[in-house]
């Protein structure tokens, strides 16, 4: 169903006809009141993280797809393997939308119990790719063998001219997860689709495993058109047991020169794992870089380097300085205990001046949300679920920095709880003077803890970890703490462990320049 509320309100906005709301309203079944309780239920049965078998199978019992969609939903978010039975009878309801749900919360659960069913969801023309998109990533998510299998399978045996990218697509990012194998066929298999986006996961599945057998694919991948597929694929090149690194160091050291900035960090990082004379000079070269991406890169890098440290440690002593970038200050500090006791000794005698304690912060313990009232619980879905199911535009919201301003887009359907968290700490200005406190190159921007801050329950939903996600930091499933991330890079391997909260909408180039202790100066909710 949300296909079809996309095409509606992407067709409302270029109309902007009150005639195309209204058929839009028409379109989908309206929620009643009983709906409206019924998902409140599930709403505060996610937030307590309790599994109630009775009210469960009364509410997949629902007249309304999407109340039975949630209810589905539900089962994989509390995450209780007595849902697994009310999963395998879901994966056959009429609505696309519940079918497909019944495969995501299957991955959720993490039950190898639900790999045949899944395995099965992929077999034959009569299942829509919604489904199967959903079944190659719960096989992704449930670390067994047969899971492996059945993605190899259905990746080897897709005819390509006919496969859907997006099941195709999601089924390389599955297969990426499992450890390294014997056979890639199946995923190399698609390195030469006219699809970037499928080019691009298949340089994912290819480096991730770190699988030797891999490298002459990567090697190619790494001089493809699109600067997308090139920087995962150069993150492959690093060093191989038994194998000549030379064609990788010398691919690397030309990826370093490369215009993308993507490409020249990840090649980077990779290069440094290299001990040639020529990748170690380059490395060292880049210590100086004035974009903090390289010049962060290169201080980390230096680290493997311990047998050349008498030629590292001056120049991580300078890297160290008071007139250089706080992050690369910090990563230079932190490289050179690693490089033994000449680095050790520059580290003790460098002075900390301006710069943040190292120490980790002390903290009580975090106060844990309390649960609200049923009345409450109903109050959240009237204001965020109904609007959304309705097809109303999603909330937004600015962050104004140093580096200029962030626009924000939330997902209130699929994360009331946690919009309504932020828009607390908004409105309060109490996120107003947090600074970022990690930047990693090429890979997300993080806050350090809102003050007050508290653990927040994760909405994880079928929303992937794309690039520009708004999220928030997490040691695992509602361990969670606000600090907000953004994500620069897509981040599947991530996927099922994170809420998906909202997206960048404007600003993108912003969150790549942000620096370590760059600060919210401003934020405020649109209207």
């Amino acid at each position: 169903m949300r296909r079809y509320r996309s095409k509606f309100l992407l067709f409302s906005i270029c109309v902007a006809s009150a005639a195309t709301i209204a058929a839009q309203s028409r379109a989908r079944p309206p929620l009643k009141a009983a709906d409206v309780d019924a998902i409140a239920t599930l709403l505060k049965l996610e937030d307590a993280r309790t599994y109630d078998q009775t009210a469960l199978d009364r509410i997949v019992e629902s007249a309304h797809s999407e109340v039975r969609r949630r209810a589905v939903q539900s089962v994989g978010r509390i995450a209780d393997k007595r849902g697994a039975a009310l999963l395998e009878l879901a994966r056959k309801d009429k609505d696309v939308e519940v079918a497909a749900t019944a495969a995501w919360s299957a991955g959720q659960l993490r039950d190898p119990a639900a790999v045949p069913w899944l395995s099965e969801s992929l077999i034959g023309s009569e299942t829509l790719p919604t489904i199967q998109r959903e079944a190659v990533i719960a096989l992704g998510k449930i670390q067994a063998p047969e899971s492996r299998a059945a993605l190899a399978r259905y990746l080897s045996e897709t005819p390509v001219a006919k496969a859907p990218a997006s099941v195709v697509g999601e089924a390389l990012l599955a297969i990426g997860r499992f450890p390294p194998q014997d056979d890639i066929a199946a995923i190399t298999r698609w390195a030469t689709s006219q699809n970037v986006e499928l080019r691009w996961r298949t340089a994912w599945a290819l480096f991730r495993p770190r699988n030797p057998a891999a490298l002459p694919h990567l090697l190619r991948l790494a001089d493809d058109n699109s600067p997308d597929v090139r920087f995962w694929a150069v993150r492959g090149l690093a060093p191989y047991p038994n194998v000549d690194p030379a064609p990788s160091a010398a691919r690397l050291r030309a990826a370093v020169r490369e215009r993308d900035r993507r490409v020249r960090t990840e090649a980077l990082r990779a290069l440094s794992q290299h001990d040639d004379d020529a990748s170690f000079s380059l490395v060292m070269s880049m210590l100086t870089s004035p974009d903090a991406w390289l010049s962060v890169s290169a201080a980390e890098g230096l680290a493997r380097y311990t047998t050349r440290a008498n030629v590292i440690v001056p120049q991580l002593v300078a890297a160290a300085g008071a007139e250089r970038p706080l992050a690369l200050r910090l990563t230079a500090r932190q490289s050179l205990p690693r490089l033994g006791p000449a680095g050790k000794a520059a580290l003790d005698a460098l002075a900390t001046d301006g710069l943040p304690s190292q120490a980790p912060a002390v903290r009580g313990p975090r106060p844990v949300p309390q649960l609200r009232s049923d009345a409450e619980y109903r109050q959240i879905v009237e204001r965020w679920i109904v609007p959304d199911y309705n097809g109303a535009r999603p909330p937004r919201a600015e962050l104004v920095t140093a580096r200029g301003t962030i626009e924000l887009e939330f997902h209130p359907g699929d994360a009331p709880l946690g919009l309504e968290y932020f828009i607390r700490v908004t409105e309060s200005a109490e996120i107003v003077g947090t600074e970022f406190s990690r930047v990693v190159p090429n890979f997300v921007v993080q806050q350090r803890g809102i003050r007050n801050d508290v653990v927040l329950r994760d909405e994880v939903s079928r929303r992937g970890l794309t690039r520009g996600n708004l999220s928030w930091a997490s040691a695992g499933l509602d361990t969670g703490r606000p600090g907000y991330t953004l994500g620069i890079t897509p981040q599947p391997h991530n996927e099922g462990n994170f809420t998906a909260l909202g997206r960048v909408v404007g600003g993108m180039d912003v969150v790549e320049r942000l620096q370590l202790g760059d600060t919210i100066t401003g934020a405020r909710m649109l209207k």
